[in-house]
């Protein structure tokens, strides 16, 4: 059929149109007043009849549009609209209907706008095809504030020191920020198959939202600043400061949120205050204690020596037979044990002066591991040494560090009663401004009560005769004097570590 069995109407007086459309002219008036544009367009693809609106849109006064080629009403622009009516048109030859949706630029009232393209062939007719335009520039104004909005606070979110996570009430997981991501060990994807009740222990979970709708814990549909644990993706506990909340809409629950900071780092550093104060109180309590030593040391050295010169002169003098030398020699082998810890109670004390100069914590760690293995007590005692060659030299004393290593891996070894394994590790710390030096055995471990307990002079779990109980006293008080740090961790049967830190020489 011809474009031309459908007539434009524009410019018509009224009297013309009521006579020419009868019955439907009321349908003429929506046509013209709707705010949308229609074109309908012949299946030459020239204009036959466009509304006000449509000229509008089209920049064109009313009117004109009729007899202008679609392509060039279009523009270059939005040429690619042009293209896919003339690839339906092909495809369809005609014999059915279709619809093409687009969006193109124009200028309207002198400003851009954009229009979402409707483009409709009638089933009943095949003369022509309608195109419909409307103004979706407001709308689409605000889906780009909605989409720089949304890209903020996503940005924010994911910027935040603390872990966020947001639940609907079933407890789906609807917001997983990188910082709680990073907190619990989980991937992107992973957190879409998550359940809240997955990052709590059992019950946990409920707990919190029983609080959230009380009045009692910040208020209701809040929680404020609760000490909880939360589950890494490894299955660990990771101790958090919880505040969360319940968002409503409309007094209706709608979702839960949490914010989760993690404790770990400040707990260790309330750790260490705590173990700073002890070792100060300790420092005070041993030197104290080492004066007192001192004085008693020399006091019982001298009536000592006196002793036993005397009982060596006896022995000299009695038969091998005469009933009085077995006691004699108890005499002697208690005095011997008396000086033992007379010069235990000196070094503890330590009434000597030595020189600190650049020291090799590797070189004194090898020399004295070379010492000890040949040592009966230690031939079923396996070594593994991981000794990092990065480390700087610090301020120490040879022979004074090595009594300290001494110390400890004997400890380690008789706690092992001879078998086992006993580790060495150094490493550099605080940016190789530290050398750490860890000692590790495979004994039973040191009960809880005990742990406080394991510096402190003469206190030993050995059974008598065995050890003064100076040992590892001699040795704190000797990391002390290099400026350095020792603690221990242990749980029962599950071995010890004494782990050991001293500052490098700084170039100042």
């Amino acid at each position: 059929m011809a474009s031309s069995t459908v007539l434009s109407t524009a410019n018509k007086d009224p009297a013309s149109l009521i006579g020419d459309l009868g019955p439907y002219h009321y349908l003429h008036t929506i046509l013209e007043e709707t705010p949308n544009g229609v074109l309908v367009v012949g299946t030459d693809h020239n204009v036959i009849h466009a509304n006000p609106a449509a000229s509008r849109f089209m920049g064109v006064d009313y009117g004109d549009l009729a007899g202008l080629r679609l392509e060039d009403v279009l523009g270059l622009r939005n040429g690619d609209l042009f293209l896919l009516i003339k690839d339906k048109f092909k495809k369809n030859s005609g014999s059915k209907t279709w619809k093409i949706r687009h969006e193109i630029a124009s200028t309207c009232d002198d400003e851009r706008c954009v229009l979402s393209v409707v483009v409709v062939a009638p089933v009943t007719q095949l003369d022509y095809y309608l195109v419909y335009l409307i103004d979706v520039t407001q709308q689409k104004k605000l889906e780009e504030q909605l989409r720089r909005r949304n890209a903020f606070f996503q940005n924010l979110i994911d910027s935040s020191v603390d872990g966020i996570i947001a639940s609907d009430m079933k407890g789906n997981i609807i917001l997983f920020n990188q910082e709680a991501m990073a907190l619990m060990g989980y991937t992107e994807e992973e957190t879409k198959n998550l359940h809240v009740t997955d990052l709590y222990s059992e019950g946990v979970a409920y707990e919190l939202i029983k609080r959230m709708r009380s009045d009692l814990f910040g208020g209701k549909g809040k929680l404020l600043r609760h000490e909880v644990r939360v589950k890494h993706r490894d299955g660990s506990d990771i101790p958090v400061s919880f505040s969360g909340g319940i968002i409503y809409d409309r007094d209706q629950e709608i979702a839960t949120f949490g914010l989760f900071t993690d404790l770990r780092a400040m707990q260790q550093i309330e750790e260490d205050l705590e173990q700073t104060h002890q070792a100060l109180k300790h420092s005070e309590q041993l030197a104290g204690l080492g004066r007192l030593a001192a004085g008693v040391a020399h006091e019982i050295n001298n009536p000592m020596s006196g002793i036993m010169l005397y009982a060596n002169f006896i022995a000299e003098e009695l038969a091998e037979d005469h009933p009085s030398r077995a006691d004699l020699e108890t005499i002697i082998h208690e005095a011997e044990r008396c000086k033992v810890i007379v010069g235990d109670l000196l070094e503890f004390s330590h009434q000597t002066t030595y020189e600190m100069e650049p020291t090799d914590l590797n070189e004194v760690v090898r020399k004295t591991i070379t010492i000890l293995q040949h040592q009966p007590l230690f031939q079923e005692v396996t070594f593994a040494q991981e000794l990092s060659e990065e480390l700087h030299p610090i301020a120490g004393n040879y022979i004074r560090l090595n009594q300290v290593i001494m110390n400890i891996v004997v400890n380690g070894a008789q706690a092992m009663r001879g078998k086992g394994q006993l580790k060495i590790i150094s490493r550099a710390r605080a940016n190789q401004t530290v050398n750490e030096l860890v000692i590790e055995d495979t004994g039973p471990g040191i009960e809880p009560e005990n742990l406080e307990k394991i510096f402190d002079p003469f206190f030993t779990t050995k059974t008598p005769g065995e050890g003064t109980g100076l040992g590892l006293s001699v040795s704190y008080a000797i990391v002390r004097e290099h400026h350095g740090s020792i603690r221990v961790t242990s749980e029962p049967g599950k071995g010890c570590s004494f782990s050991l830190k001293f500052p490098v020489i700084t170039e100042s």
